[in-house]
């Protein structure tokens, strides 16, 4: 099967995954700057967990779905060598899919911290969250930047 209609499969996934992680951090996430009283309170009662663990887990699968499966597969749709995560990452950048592959570096090491270190240092949890907060909004312009260059691809029948 070719790497573009693969892709064309896997969107509506990617398209369902951004609107819920959108939906998620705006119930997560206080309009205003995020503060120890806020993380203390989300912490003390089980909804607040069930939210922190729902955001928890769509932010990283969001991730996983675009960077680790549906990029490789843009980049072998557009004839671009396919390597290493941080390879592909640094050719979507000079390609313009994505504003800073060193952003996403750091996207995932806070996705790590939040994921398998599970922080129990409130200041350390609440800088994680804090990154996680604003590359929401890279993750998902991201992903828009790579549907669009796909769509461009099959229009022109590549």
């Amino acid at each position: 099967m070719k790497a573009i209609t693969r892709l064309g499969l896997m969107e509506p996934v990617l398209e369902r995954e951004a609107v819920l992680l959108a939906d998620v951090a705006s119930r997560l996430f206080p309009p205003g700057g995020l503060d120890t009283p806020w993380l203390t309170t989300l912490l003390s009662w089980p909804e607040g967990c069930d939210k922190l663990e729902s955001f928890f887990g769509k932010f990283c699968r969001m991730q996983d779905s675009l960077a680790g499966k549906y990029l490789p597969l843009l980049l072998e749709a557009s004839e671009e060598p396919v390597g290493t995560a941080i390879d592909n990452l640094a050719r979507a950048e000079r390609l313009g899919w994505l504003e800073d592959a060193a952003r996403w570096r750091r996207m995932r090491r806070a996705r790590n911290w939040l994921v398998h270190e599970y922080l129990s240092d409130p200041a350390d949890m609440l800088s994680a969250l804090g990154e996680a907060r604003v590359f929401v909004a890279h993750l998902i312009g991201a992903w828009q930047h790579m549907r669009d260059y796909a769509t461009t691809l099959r229009e022109n029948d590549v």
